[in-house]
């Protein structure tokens, strides 16, 4: 960063965002080895001596003060993070032209797009990935100009699958081929559906 000035640097590097992640209610925990560009920005700095955790906070606070190796990393990462556009999906693009089926656990044959799921390690069975086609096709019902983010969509599912059972995905009709996955890989499986235009967004 003594190179490059930051205001044109295009990449922000994530020790400037930890704190501001905080504020957001969310956690981060960092495994890192032989790497102290961190020690000023952490909580908590635990050390793993001989397969037994040391808290070793303060130690790391006084390296981190002493070296200032970061150029105001702290200071930068108590900043705003700055405003998530929310990403909205297209109903038409969710609509496959052709016949859809799950060829395993990590492959939908969506339509005209081979759909692959297998960086998505939390799937474990077929049954899931069932329910994540069925999940995917609702999609295309969406209203055109729909202004639903994925945050809304997939809360509104998990409530709805929590009233009425995966029966909801088929129609209520009973289908033993299925089994419920997690809100984290059906939103992965819509990420991963590359068509024109499946996303937009809406600037707050």
């Amino acid at each position: 960063m003594e190179l490059v000035h930051k205001d044109k640097e295009p990449i922000t590097p994530f020790l400037y965002k930890i704190k501001t992640l905080a504020q957001n209610g969310i956690s981060v925990i960092l495994v890192v080895g032989s790497c102290g560009d961190f020690f000023d920005v952490g909580d908590t700095t635990i050390l793993m001596d001989s397969y037994s955790c040391v808290d070793v906070s303060a130690r790391a606070k006084q390296i981190a003060a002493a070296k200032a190796a970061n150029n105001g990393a702290l200071a930068a990462s108590k900043a705003s993070f700055g405003v998530v556009t929310p990403r909205c999906p297209v109903g038409v693009a969710f609509k496959p032209n052709s016949k859809v089926s799950v060829r395993s656990k990590n492959i939908i044959a969506y339509g005209d797009v081979e759909l692959d799921l297998s960086g998505l390690e939390q799937l474990v069975c077929k049954e899931q990935t069932n329910a994540i086609s069925l999940a995917l096709q609702r999609l295309g019902a969406l209203e055109p100009g729909s202004t639903a983010t994925i945050y809304q969509i997939l809360a509104q599912l998990n409530t709805i699958l929590d009233i009425d059972g995966l029966d909801a995905l088929s129609n209520g009709q009973f289908d033993g081929s299925l089994a419920r996955p997690r809100v984290f890989e059906i939103a992965g499986a819509m990420n991963r559906l590359r068509r024109d235009c499946s996303m937009v967004q809406h600037k707050p």
